[in-house]
């Protein structure tokens, strides 16, 4: 009989097809691969905290970064501060109050007091080059948790039918950004002469090899750990009791006495913070009061 061959049919013929596209996603894809397998090296051979307890920084676990606060920066706004906490910088302002008119109300005027957050990360303030967006989901997102956090600390009830906008810019991120915009915000307001409940001090918190360390850095924060940012309200430092406002935990789960511990330090870190920024915002009401006498003499 003839033996012949016969022709491939489309059906066998269709994986090969197929696998050509998978194996260009493979070497398209391949580089980024190997970018997180030297990630993944270079973070099992870090040591955050060594044996002595310190930390890359030289710090101790629950030592917090110098701080740096000048208020009335920009006198083009009613209220700005510059808050800067190690390596991070953070400027705030705040226009307002002012008096607010809902759009399509046919004039009517709102009861309570409008607060509108901002929050803006410059293409400069990380190590790295990168284009400034247009939309940045997690800024958008922040923007409306410091929106709430803010609006629980204002006075709203002496200030009806009026509007505050403010205003968050990080300058420079070296880790903590988020609580040092809602510490900057803070100090912007009171700046402004807007009426507050309490102080309000937020601080980041991490878990990482074992150790609970306060105020994380860029470089801890790279680890990829667990982290808790917690905003409450500092009291007056006579043993007063906490009030939280909000807390958020990132980057994974972790067991309930972890939590417990994280939370208890971090709740003693915004006391810190809060008499940081009290002795600042004193500071400068003497200063301003001292000019003011100045200038009726």
């Amino acid at each position: 009989r003839d033996r012949r061959v016969s022709p491939p049919s489309p059906s066998s013929s269709a994986p090969c097809a197929r696998a050509r596209p998978r194996r260009t996603a493979r070497r398209a894809f391949a580089p980024v691969c190997r970018a997180l397998r030297r990630r993944a090296r270079r973070r099992r051979t870090m040591e955050y905290v060594s044996f002595e307890g310190l930390r890359l920084d030289g710090r101790r676990a629950r030592e917090i970064r110098a701080t740096t606060i000048v208020l009335g920066v920009d006198a083009t706004v009613d209220g700005s501060c510059e808050y800067a906490v190690g390596n991070t910088r953070v400027l705030a302002t705040v226009e307002g109050p002012t008096e607010y008119r809902a759009v399509g109300s046919e004039g009517d005027l709102e009861p309570t007091c409008a607060v509108e957050a901002r929050h803006r990360e410059s293409a400069f303030a990380q190590d790295g080059a990168r284009e400034a967006r247009r939309y940045d989901r997690r800024a958008q997102e922040f923007s409306r948790t410091l929106t709430g956090v803010l609006e629980s600390a204002i006075v709203g009830t002496l200030m009806p039918r009026a509007r505050i906008r403010v205003t968050t810019q990080v300058l420079a991120n070296d880790g903590g950004a988020r609580a040092a915009a809602v510490n900057a915000a803070t100090l912007a307001l009171i700046d402004a002469g807007v009426p507050l409940r309490d102080m309000l001090a937020a601080v980041t918190v991490g878990y990482i090899d074992g150790h609970v360390l306060v105020d994380v850095n860029r470089a801890e924060e790279r680890a990829r750990g667990v982290e808790l940012t917690l905003c409450a309200f500092a009291g007056g430092g006579d043993g007063d009791a906490h009030v939280v406002v909000g807390e958020q935990l990132d980057r994974g789960k972790c067991a309930v006495d972890v939590f417990e511990s994280m939370h208890d330090l971090a709740l003693a870190a915004t006391r810190v913070v809060g008499a940081r920024m009290r002795k600042a915002t004193l500071k400068r009401t003497r200063s301003l009061a001292t000019s003011r006498a100045l200038e009726k003499f």
